[in-house]
């Protein structure tokens, strides 16, 4: 060892021999809000302007506050809750607030739990655009790297979770991907749990059996080191709220556009991404011999629709439905193959991966 003449500083590392724990002993993750909120840490939700996140986040206080569930999202009491926001002012927040008071039915009780943090001559964070999107300044581009650090740093010195809603760079965002946001991995390495908000897309709308996914959006985890693949969407749907304060002279009132949780009807209710990933999977896995799946029914064991009326336990007429849904969306495709049984190329069905739809809003652990 090489004496350099500088002055040494011991670094106390203390070695601790491992031994399981009894799973008794073990504390319990302090959820707020079970695989959205977690006390000490930070949540970010990556959204485009007017995607919805400012009105998600505003429901999400407000069942926090009253107790209840929103969608997929528990929270396991009530709570008192503060809301920052920089991109309404008083009288627009008030809107929105009596817009979801209207839809879910929320108390005085429920209100008197919120807190409304105001902040005098703030610096102009945010702009609308010709069509009243919303679009974050240079200086919010700026604060939003700099912020997570400081709002972490206050959630565990507070014992708080908190809820932050983050733009995302320019462009078309995948859904679960948390680079999309600004500041890519420098902020993603400041929070623990991310979500992406994304609107459903046509693709999706084909494979899912869905008419119009105009309003349809769903929420997909971009980052949650402390919750597992939930093996469900979390979807939710603008509806538009009549705020009926129509007055004399003015006779049209307004009305704000909110989100409500969201099933998929028909083919899909009840069916899970893990079913639809099962019967996808056996059908691009085909058969041991190198023979493939086919849409001809007459192909009796080699007909597609068996493995999906297996994997998502549906009678086969329901089967021959869903088949006919993935293969007008392109989900299921035919194309020709080497079959070595015949010798010949023949015809069979395969699977456009991309084209999933656990794979176009993917979870990550």
């Amino acid at each position: 060892m090489v004496d350099s003449g500088e002055k040494v500083v011991p670094f106390p590392v203390k070695l601790r021999r491992y031994r399981f724990r009894d799973a008794h002993t073990l504390p319990q993750r302090r959820w707020l809000v079970r695989g959205l909120i977690l006390r000490g840490q930070v949540t970010a939700v990556l959204a485009a302007g007017g995607a919805g996140k400012s009105i998600f986040g505003l429901a999400v206080a407000l069942h926090m506050a009253a107790g209840r569930p929103y969608g997929l999202f528990r929270p396991r009491e009530k709570y008192r809750v503060a809301i920052l926001t920089v991109e309404e002012d008083e009288e627009e927040l008030d809107r929105r607030l009596h817009a979801l008071q209207k839809q879910f039915d929320f108390t005085n009780e429920d209100a008197a739990r919120l807190l409304i943090i105001n902040i005098d001559d703030p610096p102009i964070l945010a702009s609308a655009d010709r069509k009243g999107i919303m679009r974050g300044t240079d200086k919010l581009e700026k604060l939003e790297q700099e912020l997570a650090g400081f709002i972490r740093r206050m959630a565990r010195r507070l014992d708080a979770g908190c809820i932050l809603m983050h733009h995302i760079r320019k462009g078309a965002m995948t859904p679960g991907d948390i680079d999309a946001g600004r500041g890519g991995s420098a902020f993603g390495g400041l929070v623990r749990l991310a979500f992406t908000l994304s609107p459903m897309t046509k693709e999706m709308a084909e494979a899912l059996g869905v008419e119009n996914p105009k309003g349809i959006i769903r929420i997909d985890y971009a980052k949650g080191n402390y919750l597992a693949d939930p093996g469900e969407a979390n979807w939710y749907r603008f509806k538009s709220i009549d705020l009926e304060n129509e007055s004399f002279g003015n006779s049209e009132s307004d009305t704000v556009g909110i989100l409500v949780p969201w099933v998929a009807p028909g083919l899909f209710e009840h069916v899970t991404y893990p079913q639809i990933d099962a019967a996808l999977d056996a059908i691009g896995a085909g058969f041991e011999d190198g023979e493939r799946y086919t849409f001809a029914p007459q192909s009796k064991e080699r007909y597609v629709a068996l493995p999906i009326a297996e994997a998502l336990d549906v009678a086969a007429e329901k089967a021959e439905r869903v088949m006919k849904v993935w293969r007008g969306s392109g989900l299921l495709f035919e194309k020709q193959y080497p079959s070595a049984k015949h010798r010949k190329l023949k015809s069979g069905v395969f699977v456009d991966g991309g084209k999933r739809p656990s794979a176009m809003g993917e979870y990550t652990d």
